[in-house]
């Protein structure tokens, strides 16, 4: 099954030191299908050239052993930037369309939080909202921290568990690849078939 991995935040920095190399170099060692695409979601004013651009400036710089350029070239195809605010409801209907264009809403979905801790309630209750997850299988990501403390962790687990179903919720610390890099910890999502 085709897979699109949609990133929320996708202009900071977790996506250009960690996420895109990883997925990069998964897809040099053939762990993607070829149907596999990215859509990067975030507020700041990147053209689609721009934001791949800014991405390949990531793996150049924490994958350079592994960088080259016909390479990445090919890899930049499956990279699409999507630009709006994520803290407004009308954003997630435009997402939805954006998402039908490129999967056709024939693959499974990947959304990944590499967001401010801040911003997951208010996105997930987004998605939520639109029906996005309902729309194709789907999965969530969330980075650690989650919550401050056992009250606020509690209340985005309750708020997670309203919209997906624990088999489809992964907490993850991309600190505990970082001696072996981050790659190991995207392929499961990306090959597990829903």
């Amino acid at each position: 099954m085709d897979t699109t991995i949609v990133i929320f935040g996708a202009s900071g920095d977790l996506t250009w030191r960690k996420l895109i190399p990883a997925l990069y170099n998964n897809a040099l060692k053939g762990r993607l299908s070829s149907g596999t695409r990215i859509l990067g979601v975030a507020r700041r004013d990147y053209s689609q050239e721009s934001f791949r651009e800014r991405l390949r400036t990531g793996v150049q710089n924490f994958s350079p052993e592994t960088y080259d350029e016909q390479a990445w070239a090919q890899f930049a195809q499956r990279i699409a930037y999507f630009r709006d605010d994520l803290m407004a409801q009308e954003t997630y209907a435009a997402l939805s369309k954006a998402l039908e264009e490129l999967d056709g809403g024939k693959a499974q979905r990947i959304f990944y939080m590499a967001t401010a801790p801040s911003l997951y309630i208010p996105i997930v209750q987004a998605l939520g909202a639109c029906g996005l997850p309902d729309q194709a299988p789907s999965r969530v990501v969330v980075e650690k921290p989650f919550g401050h403390d056992l009250e606020s962790a509690q209340r985005l687990s309750q708020v997670l568990h309203q919209v997906f179903d624990e088999s489809q919720i992964y907490r993850i610390d991309h600190y505990m690849g970082k001696e072996d890099g981050a790659e190991h910890l995207v392929l499961p999502l990306c090959q597990r078939h829903l």
